[in-house]
């Protein structure tokens, strides 16, 4: 089968990955001019342990990434509200790399797409035995199979589903940044304030994955410098407090909306999305890298199994659709806790935490672990 992968992200290089072994002819489409380094952290939960081993990767991943015992949940003041102990509770282990790591134990697994970086689409045109391409260097080619896994903003969505299908503001603003601070921490620290979040995640060799975000509905918060942005979490206190206001002006930090994409179908004709292109999450729930990988494992199993290829895509979206959009709902529903700004909400959300806190985190965890989430309502 002849594929056009749009997209050299996580879910494009697993798709990829998952794919190349059945004898298809692959070429991934990449709008940037070679692999660089992208993005701060990349936290895999327990759940994502199968999704590694049956891209052929846990090992790789292993070798480059943090394993933590438990998570950890602070509040502002840097008082301790809970312990959430996933090696106690048997479950797989969870850990933390970078994203260019990771990007880059990906690329490494790659054996026979071809790679065609600078470019994307320009137009689809789907029929019944093969979907038109053009792409945006002018040139245009015939696919068995086109796989739109471009990200939340996808050019495949837009040309394929309709333009009417865009991602929806969720409220919430974000920073990510790798910092070498020398925290003394060997698990992650959430720690949340006044709505405000402020994560603390080891990734290796003595760096660590900041993540901070702030419930901004009003969109009145945009581009602070190092200054303001630890002016913006001045409530924080401890060490997070020390790391903050001694971020240097050369410190890479990515700024961005946190958006939701809910596509109600992945599937038209011989074209479908994957990933953040289908279904975009917050992060909530740090399942972006899982759901993507597994959606690619999926459709080579689809494709695999089914020798007609409407099936096989219906067949898929079938067995991962329901997940998704659990995850999506689950993520969306557990953010709420981070938007609290009132004093009092706050001590009341705190004092629950302190109470219940490992029940809440772990009925979130629970059922992608054991395979039942989207499987029954919740």
């Amino acid at each position: 089968m002849k594929i056009l992968i749009v997209g050299g992200g996580i879910a494009g290089l697993s798709a990829a990955i998952a794919l190349q072994g059945d004898g298809h002819d692959i070429t991934i489409a990449e709008t940037l001019d070679g692999w660089k380094p992208v993005g701060a952290g990349l936290h895999l939960p327990g759940n994502a342990m199968a999704a590694l081993r049956a891209l052929g990767i846990d090992q790789d991943v292993a070798a480059k990434s943090c394993a933590f015992p438990r998570l950890d949940y602070f509040d502002h003041r840097d008082q301790k509200l809970f312990a959430l102990e996933t090696e106690q509770l048997g479950w797989p282990t969870f850990q933390a790399l970078t994203r260019s790591d990771f990007q880059e134990i990906l690329c490494t697994k790659l054996t026979t797409p071809t790679i065609r970086f600078g470019l994307s689409v320009s137009a689809i045109h789907d029929e019944p035995d093969q979907a038109q391409v053009s792409f945006t260097d002018g040139a245009s080619s015939s696919f068995d199979l086109v796989i739109g896994a471009d990200g939340i903003n996808s050019a495949v969505r837009r040309l394929a589903f309709g333009a009417e299908h865009m991602p929806q503001p969720t409220g919430y603003i974000c920073w990510r940044w790798i910092t070498d601070y020398p925290f003394a921490l060997t698990t992650p620290k959430f720690i949340i304030g006044y709505g405000q979040v402020i994560l603390v995640m080891p990734v290796g060799d003595n760096r660590f994955y900041i993540y901070a975000s702030t419930y901004d509905p009003g969109e009145r918060i945009r581009d602070l410098s190092a200054g303001e942005l630890a002016a913006h979490f001045a409530r924080f206190e401890g060490p997070v407090r020390e790391m903050l206001n001694a971020i240097g002006t050369d410190t890479i930090i990515h700024e961005g909306r946190l958006q939701q994409m809910v596509m109600p179908e992945w599937v038209t004709g011989r074209v479908v999305l994957i990933g953040d292109a289908a279904h975009g999450t917050l992060p909530t729930m740090a399942q972006g890298a899982t759901q993507s990988i597994k959606d690619g494992l999926a459709l080579a199993d689809a494709l695999r199994t089914q020798s007609n290829i409407k099936t096989a895509l219906a067949d898929w979206q079938a067995a991962r659709l329901p997940e998704a959009h659990w995850v999506q709902q689950q993520s969306l529903q557990r953010m709420g806790f981070a938007k609290i700004r009132g004093k009092a909400g706050v001590w009341l959300r705190n004092t629950l935490m302190r109470k219940i806190g490992p029940k809440i985190v772990a009925s979130g965890f629970r059922p992608l672990i054991d395979g039942t989430a989207g499987t029954q309502k919740d």
